[in-house]
């Protein structure tokens, strides 16, 4: 693009679009709102005729500079009108009807600096100011020069690189020919944009809703839509039935969205005493992400569900359209704590469903406990008390910055100090139809919790919806002693809610698991997943059900048979209800509801007059957890109360979200009724009319007529009569006839068009009345939802259960030993993703009377090992949710924990393993301090009956230092933790009476002739199953024979390697890492170079083992030099990074341990 006249530093040249009217053909094919041939700037959809661009770039000079644009002032006066912005504005308005201009004389309109200026004061909504003459637009109060086109834009462009605040324009800031008043409609808005700040406010003008200032860019970029000057301020224009559209597009984008409502209509307007003033408009919603979902869907609409990050290998930390948590975080002085540690307490609230989570909890310098609450939460909008620590600020920064359209706000704690928190949250409360004891209720959560909670309703007030917070039963903990705990690191690494892969939740578990038909019933078993169940019989009582409920959809006899049939068709019931409390449920929504839950007990086999509080109305179920579900759901006070609301609505009304005809009882609604009486008296009046105009005229036939966009009750006339009485009013005509409204007509109308608004306004309050009846009902209805959520997140274990491959667990008692046994487990998600292959069945056999404390899992480069102890792990997650698992059998006893480090992540659908995910060709970052902070995080938290899975620990550091570490913390596990572990490493068996060594099984092929070499594992043992699947197995490819460059040393072959994915008894020799090379696609340069380096170092190594060992050089030396790595050289660098020690300390150390590795008789200890 040719440069245009020099611009100050960020300024953007400002088209000529905005000083000359283009024509209509060339922009938008007649309609200026939608140009189809103009140019777009990148921050506004600002147009640029085409027939402008043209010659602009055909007058450009021999470096681009544009010359100045000769105009010639036509003599016409009519052309000089035509052309100029403000006769435009006049001839828009007049158009309508509602033009008022100040005088044009050039004595009236002198600005301060002597140039004529043209002050106008248009009504765009109302009519004309009265007392004003109306004149038209004289040449000379029109005409734009060329002095007056170059400081109009230089006014525009000023105004558009002043900031944020450009977007308002300041009084006396316009240049000469620029309007420097502003209209009654720009004075609204510049105080509505005062009174609510940082609120992008789209408001109601006429038909339209319309954006001005820097709304109206922002609006133009996120939403494709066109903006222009319009006078003082950008403005945007939308249609008012795309309004849900353009919102939620907005609010996705992580904007606050206000709506402006004109308050009045025409109509009350007219007959009050603002008559000549615009129409009154008030902020009547606001909307964020976490409000959105809760708000009238005639405003925000229906969700569109996904909200994930796709950006490749980055799992977003949001959940998929799931729920949108508010999220208030309070921190306070830990005392007598370590350092870096503080008391965190956390208020989280769903306004669309009203569940309300809370926590106090102490955190440590990584601050993993108030990280695994964000991850489960997944909110979309954070308040955060200040000030707030350093280390809390990195982890809510870094929360923010992947979690995608996360809005982040502050707030001073100083407000709610000394008291001020407790004060405030009992002033909430003591709000009428709070129900009895929830005051006590919440002033006994802690301190922290009641401070977080008291910012939530502060921030809630202005939308509305800070109603639910007063329903105590809402409340609930993040977690208690009865769920196990599952920190990030384990919610990511084994892909609970969302693979790693694109962050979808395809290829997680809670992918396979969620069968639900129900989204709020989705929603619950998302919350299950997340948090199983750490109770032995709580765990039985779920499975009981599950079993129950797989035999019913199995096709055996059973009450359980019913659940899917009425789970059918019931929306989202939970939104709907909680809709209903805020008050911005729409009468078909809230019908619908009432209808689906009056309907659930037929639908469940329940008699409407059944005691269900005796077994015999229960009669065929057999699971106690069943039974209470069915109570809950089918309770007769829910229904009683569903058909008495439906008993007083107008169904056909109430699908038409017809407030008007809605109700239908006029005992309860009695002002309805009455308004309902006035529009009938009114159409009367103008009924009883008609004879007497008939008789005016002499046309016995004569009737009202009614024509589009000229309004209704006209008198219709042949054109060529002429005895119409003078005082009626002409509305419009053809050639055959001539349309009148009479006086008395005219009056008539203005009574009937305000009954009218008078019965749409009672019939408002009454739905806002009936909304707030509806409040007393919220606990039992809600009651009966969550309970129908339990019943569809059961069927859906229970459609997994089916599976003739999956099993029931036993779940063994606190009496016996921590165990993990499982015959022919399958990695359950593979096994969905990869059906029409063979997955290959492994057993895990740990703890128990017999069984090892831990395993160590050795075997090549992508032959399964960390897809085995994930196998494991998603297993025993499973069994604890109350689920079936894949497997022949499986006992285990009930973990509290489950904790994982693992390496780079396997993509397990491609095949891909750790080694490769971390090959050059797909680099992801591992350092030390990660690994020795995560692995530091298990050794403080882990407990006898934790399950611990270990993968890749040490490859972030130095290959000894890695060792060492690696050593020391599975010698912790196993003798100061004694945890149940599965550890993948190459480490010498010191404990074999703890300890097992296992390899994932694999077969050496010759290059040439295909058959087994020496070395290769032996073939392990399978069921008919795993037999199909290793006859099915691929080899990983054609073998590669590497030469050295030099002669004297051995070329290197690299076998072909077929992988059996079986677990094997004993210690892989080699990891065949070139083989995975060579899959890479890396260089065979490459290969060749690695291969030979490969054998060298192997040949070093040998020979420094071969050497004899001094007689005075034992194990006691080794130890006292050292050598034999201790647990403290792990406790210290942990510590290092609790801030419990200097961190040079701990470097040192490890330096001193990387000195002893060096010398050579390192390898020579317990660590080779």
């Amino acid at each position: 693009m040719a440069p245009k006249d020099k611009l100050l530093k960020g300024q953007r040249p400002i088209s000529s679009f905005f000083f000359v009217k283009p024509d209509k053909k060339t922009a938008g094919n007649g309609s200026l709102s939608q140009p189809s041939t103009a140019s777009v700037d990148k921050g506004c959809k600002r147009a640029q005729p085409s027939s402008h661009r043209e010659s602009d770039q055909a007058d450009a000079g021999p470096n681009g500079e544009q010359p100045p644009r000769k105009r010639t002032r036509p003599t016409d006066s009519s052309l000089q009108t035509k052309h100029t912005p403000a006769a435009d504005l006049q001839a828009a308005a007049a158009e309508e009807g509602n033009v008022s201009l100040q005088d044009g004389t050039p004595e009236q309109g002198r600005a301060p600096g002597g140039d004529a200026d043209v002050h106008c004061s248009v009504d765009l909504l109302g009519s004309s100011s009265p007392g004003r003459e109306q004149p038209g637009a004289s040449g000379r109060s029109a005409a734009l020069s060329d002095a007056d086109q170059a400081k109009r834009h230089l006014r525009f462009q000023n105004k558009l690189v002043l900031g944020p605040a450009s977007g308002l324009q300041k009084r006396g800031s316009a240049v000469d020919i620029v309007p420097q008043k502003r209209t009654p409609l720009e004075e609204q808005v510049y105080e509505l944009k005062r009174k609510h700040p940082g609120v992008l406010l789209v408001i109601e003008v006429g038909y339209k809703f319309r954006f001005f200032g820097e709304d109206a860019e922002i609006a133009a970029r996120e939403c494709n839509i066109f903006c222009y000057p319009d006078r003082n301020f950008m403005t945007a224009s939308i249609p008012v039935p795309r309004l849900h559209v353009y919102v939620r597009r907005l609010v996705e984008a992580g904007f606050k969205v206000g709506i402006v409502r004109q308050t009045e209509t025409a109509a009350l307007k007219k007959a009050g005493d603002n008559r000549n003033a615009p129409f009154t408009r008030q902020l009547t919603a606001l909307y964020t992400r976490a409000t959105l979902e809760a708000g009238d869907k005639d405003h925000v609409g229906e969700g569109r569900g996904s909200t994930f990050s796709s950006e490749a290998g980055t799992a977003s930390w949001t959940n998929e359209g799931l729920s949108s948590y508010l999220v208030c975080v309070v921190e306070g002085t830990a005392e007598n704590a370590p350092q870096g540690a503080v008391d965190i307490g956390i208020v989280a609230i769903e306004t669309s469903t009203g569940d309300v989570l809370h926590a106090q909890f102490r955190d440590g310098m990584m601050r993993t406990e108030l990280e695994a609450r964000l991850v489960f939460a997944a909110p979309s909008e954070l308040l955060i008390a200040t000030p707030i620590s350093s280390a809390s600020q990195r982890l809510l920064g870094a929360f923010t910055s992947q979690s995608r359209g996360l809005r982040s706000q502050t707030a001073p704690r100083a407000r709610y100090s000394s008291g001020g928190a407790v004060a405030a949250v009992t002033a909430f409360y003591a709000h009428a139809g709070v129900p009895e004891g929830a005051l006590e209720a919440v002033l006994a959560l802690p301190h922290l919790v009641v401070e977080a909670l008291a910012f939530a309703i502060d921030y809630l007030k202005p939308y509305g919806m800070e109603a639910v917070l007063r329903v105590a039963a809402s409340f609930r903990p993040f977690n208690t002693q009865h769920e196990m705990s599952l920190s990030p690191n384990t919610l990511s690494q084994l892909e609970i809610l969302h693979n790693n892969d694109d962050g979808r939740e395809r290829g997680s578990l809670l992918w396979l698991l969620d069968h639900t038909r129900t989204p709020f019933g989705s929603r619950l078993l998302r919350s299950w997943v997340a948090h199983p169940l750490r109770d032995a019989d709580r765990i039985a009582e779920r499975l009981d059900a599950v079993e129950e409920l797989a035999r019913a959809i199995g096709g055996m006899e059973g009450a359980a048979g019913c659940v899917v049939e009425a789970l059918t068709g019931l929306g989202d019931l939970e939104r709907g209800i909680t809709r209903s409390l805020h008050g911005t449920a729409a009468p078909a929504e809230f019908s619908r509801m009432l209808r689906a839950l009056s309907t659930v007990a037929p639908k469940l086999g329940v008699q409407a007059d059944a005691d269900l509080s005796s077994d015999a109305a229960l009669e065929g179920l057999s699971s106690c957890l069943l039974q209470r579900l069915f109570r809950a759901a089918a309770s007769r006070e829910v229904a009683e109360a569903a058909y008495e609301m439906l008993s007083v609505m107008d169904e056909e009304a109430a699908a038409a979200n017809n407030k008007i005809d809605l109700f239908i009882s006029e005992e309860r609604f009695p002002e309805v009724f009455e308004a309902r009486q006035e529009v009938a008296d009114a159409d009367e009046g103008l009924a009883k009319l008609l004879p007497v105009l008939r008789k005016t005229l002499g046309l016995p036939r004569l009737d009202y007529v009614s024509v589009q966009n000229q309004g209704d009750f006209l008198i219709e006339v042949p054109a060529d009569r002429q005895d119409i009485p003078r005082d009626w009013e002409k509305i419009s005509g053809t050639k055959k006839v001539n349309r009148f409204r009479p006086p008395e007509v005219r009056n008539a109308l203005a009574a009937l068009e305000l009954s009218r608004e008078r019965l749409q306004l009672a019939a408002d309050q009454a739905w806002k009345a009936f909304m707030r009846d509806f409040g007393s009902l919220y606990s039992p209805f809600r009651s009966a939802v969550q309970a129908l959520a339990a019943l569809d997140a059961l069927q859906s274990l229970a459609s997994l259960a089916i599976d003739p491959e999956y099993v029931r667990p036993e779940i063994v008692g606190e009496e016996e030993q921590p165990q993990l046994v499982i015959r022919g487990g399958r990695h359950p998600v593979l096994a969905a993703m990869m059906a029409e292959a063979q997955v290959v069945p492994n057993d895990t056999l740990l703890g128990g009377a017999t069984g090892p404390r831990a395993c160590i899992i050795t075997g090549p480069n992508m032959g399964g090992k960390s897809c085995y102890i994930r196998q494991a792990a998603l297993i025993a997650i499973m069994a604890q949710v109350g689920s079936f698992v894949p497997a022949e059998s499986a006992r285990m006893h009930v973990f509290d924990s489950v904790h994982t480090r693992m390496g780079a992540s396997d993509n397990l659908a491609m095949g891909r393993s750790t080694f490769l995910e971390a090959s050059p060709l797909a680099y992801t970052p591992c350092t030390s301090d990660s690994e020795l902070s995560e692995t530091s995080e298990i050794l403080a938290h882990a407990t006898p009956r934790s399950l611990v899975i270990i993968d890749e620990l040490g490859r972030g550091t130095a290959t000894h230092d890695g060792l060492a570490i690696a050593h020391a913390t599975l010698q912790h596990l196993v003798t100061t933790t004694r945890c149940l572990t599965l550890f993948v490493a190459s480490l010498q068996q010191d404990y074999p009476a703890l300890v097992s060594t296992f390899y994932m099984s694999y077969i050496q092929q010759d290059p040439d002739d295909g058959q087994p070499l020496p070395g290769s594992s032996p073939q392990p043992k399978a069921g008919a199953r795993g037999r199909q699947a290793l006859q099915a197995l691929p080899s990983t490819g054609a073998s590669v024979d590497v030469a050295a460059d030099d002669a004297d040393q051995p070329a290197v072959s690299v076998p072909r390697i077929v992988f059996l994915y079986k677990l094997a008894a004993g210690v892989a020799d080699k990891s065949f890492g070139l083989n995975v090379a060579r899959m890479a696609h890396l260089p065979p340069s490459v290969i060749k170079q690695a291969g030979v380096r490969a054998a060298q170092m192997e040949s070093d190594t040998l020979r420094r083992l071969s050497r004899p060992r001094a007689a005075d050089d034992t194990e006691e030396n080794d130890i006292e030099a050292g050598r034999d790595v201790p647990l403290g050289l792990l406790k210290q660098v942990s510590s290092a990074i609790n801030c419990k020690t200097a961190a040079q300390a701990s470097l040192l150390q490890l330096q001193d341990l990387q000195r002893q590795a060096k010398t050579g008789d390192f390898v020579n200890g317990n660590l080779s």
